[in-house]
């Protein structure tokens, strides 16, 4: 991608109202987070920036102040015609860097574990840690993306430092007892193409992850085919 990536802190109401619209752009929906809620978020202390490239705004993201120690990122897109040109990468590490300057311990945010780029970029490229599952997290969403499918999450925590910079993640290899969740290779392309298919994926998936409501069980990273490895056994590593 040519051009030079800027990102910006949202600062006034007409820059909440473009951050707004980018995200009803990326998910087809209206008013998914409305300008007033970004400014009234941003009044409480929350976090938003906006994505320029060449000047064009291309991507946002939107994050909750909590009194947690854990900054909430609601949502991050970019626009479609920009996807897979590093500017998600650059948003997110605006946001870790705002969330180390600001007392904040780590980052935390919900993905669908069905999307295998999103696994990737979350745990692999990012090293984000997986710390829970949730069937149905947002209850029924209406959005392009999301509408007539169950709203199933992983929760991640992205650590912050005190000091220095994020350190990336790695694909793990599963051993012993540990148990691999596959993903599809394209989701969404699935959806639109076979929504049975897309559907068995999904109650796949349910009856897998419930091992995670085991004692010490939990999901250790993605596997080099991109499955989520789950260890079951009392594993500190």
């Amino acid at each position: 991608m040519s051009g030079n990536i800027e990102v910006q802190l949202v600062a006034t109401p007409a820059h909440a109202a473009v951050a707004s619209a980018l995200f009803d752009e990326v998910w087809a929906a209206t008013s998914m987070v409305a300008p007033e809620v970004i400014v009234a978020a941003l009044h409480s202390g929350g976090y938003c920036a906006l994505a320029r490239l060449n000047g064009d705004v291309v991507g946002a993201s939107f994050a909750l102040a909590t009194n947690s120690g854990i900054l909430h990122s609601h949502v991050t897109g970019v626009s479609k015609d920009h996807a897979g040109g590093g500017i998600g990468t650059q948003l997110k590490l605006h946001q870790w860097f705002w969330a180390q300057a600001h007392g904040y311990r780590a980052i935390s945010w919900t993905f669908d574990p069905l999307v295998r780029r999103n696994a990737w970029f979350n745990l692999v490229k990012l090293g984000a840690d997986v710390v829970s599952y949730h069937e149905d997290f947002y209850g029924e969403l209406t959005d392009a993306i999301n509408a007539g499918e169950h709203s199933d999450r992983l929760l991640v925590h992205w650590r912050v430092s005190a000091a220095g910079t994020p350190k990336p993640g790695a694909f793990v290899v599963a051993k012993g007892d540990d148990v691999v969740v596959p993903t599809p290779p394209d989701i969404e392309a699935l959806r639109r193409e076979d929504r049975n298919s897309a559907l068995q994926w999904r109650s796949r998936q349910r009856e897998l992850f419930v091992l995670l409501s085991q004692p010490d069980a939990r999901i250790r990273g993605l596997n080099g085919g991109y499955d989520y490895v789950i260890s079951v056994a009392n594993d500190k590593m």
